[in-house]
C-alpha cells in the first residue's frame, strides 16, 4: 500500500543490562540507513564480463536527534547511569550587588552560604581580587571598588542535584531502539497505519559535542551502531500496523 509519511518518529530505548528504559516524544529526527562493506562485482571470461556479485558486511546505522537538551542523551554516549540527589561543588556568582560602607570598612552582602571563607569580587572594570566572606558580608578589597559601586562575587557552593560522569574508563553499553511513526493515506490525508522500526541490538557512538551559543537551542544528536543480538541474525524489523 502506497503511504505518506511526513513525520519523525517517537523513541523508546531500553538499557540491557539493567533494563532502564529512556523515552523521547520529541524528536527532530530519527534515520535509519544500511550499507555493505563487501558489495564487489567478480568478472571472467573473455571481454571480463560481470558474472557475480559478492555481498556481505552488512552495516546498519540510525541516527537520533532530539528538540530539547536531556541528561540521558549525555547518559548513554557515556556508559553511566545518571546520579539522582549527587553532591557537587559549583561555583556561583551574585551579580548586582551594590558596595555599602560599614563603619569605614567597604562591604557588600551575599545571599548564598560559600564553602569556606574566600571569594572573588569582580569590579565594574572587569577586575577580580580575592575577598574574604564573613556571616555573608563581603570585605571588598582595599582600592577595587568605591561606594555604591555594582560589583558581582563568585565563590564555591555546595549543591545537590542529577550527575552524568564523564568517565575515562566507561564506554556507551548495548541497548534496544525502537521507533515509531504514523503514515497517512495520499488520497484522503487520513492516517491508516503505525509503523514500528525496531533494532535489537544498538550501540551508540561515544562521541558528542555539546555547544553553547547565544540564540542556537541545543539538540543532541546520537549515532548508533545496530548489530545483531548474540546467537541471532536478525538485526531488527519494520513493522506496519493497521490504525484502528
Amino acid at each position: 500500500m502506497k503511504l505518506l509519511v511526513t513525520d519523525t518518529a517517537d523513541v523508546v530505548m531500553k538499557r540491557k543490562s539493567d533494563g532502564h528504559i529512556f523515552i523521547t516524544a520529541e524528536a527532530q529526527l530519527t534515520s535509519i540507513s544500511q550499507s555493505l562493506g563487501i558489495n564487489e562485482k567478480i568478472y571472467g571470461g573473455i571481454g571480463n564480463k560481470p558474472l557475480a556479485i559478492m555481498k556481505g558486511q552488512k552495516e546498519v546505522t540510525s541516527t537520533l536527534r532530539n528538540a530539547f537538551y536531556d541528561q540521558e542523551f549525555l547518559s548513554l554516549t557515556q556508559g553511566v547511569a545518571i546520579t539522582e540527589n549527587g553532591s557537587a561543588t559549583v561555583h556561583k556568582t551574585e551579580k548586582g550587588l551594590k558596595v555599602a560602607e560599614n563603619a569605614g570598612t567597604l562591604e557588600v552582602t551575599i545571599t548564598g552560604t560559600p564553602v569556606g571563607d574566600t571569594v572573588y569580587v569582580r569590579n565594574a572594570k572587569g577586575e577580580v581580587e580575592s575577598a574574604t566572606v564573613a556571616t555573608n558580608k563581603v570585605t571588598v578589597p582595599t582600592g577595587h571598588a568605591v561606594k555604591d559601586e555594582i560589583v558581582s562575587v563568585t565563590y564555591l557552593s555546595a549543591i545537590t542535584g542529577s550527575i552524568v560522569e564523564l568517565d575515562a574508563e566507561k564506554f556507551a553499553e548495548a541497548f534496544t531502539l525502537e521507533y515509531h511513526t504514523i503514515a497517512y493515506d495520499p488520497d484522503t490525508n487520513k492516517v491508516v497505519k503505525d509503523i514500528y522500526i525496531q533494532l535489537d541490538h544498538v550501540v551508540p557512538s561515544d562521541e558528542f559535542e555539546l555547544s553553547l551559543e547565544n540564540g542556537n537551542a541545543i539538540a543532541p544528536e546520537v549515532n548508533f551502531e545496530c548489530m545483531a543480538s548474540p546467537n541471532a541474525t536478525s538485526i531488527g524489523r519494520i513493522i506496519e500496523v493497521d490504525r484502528v
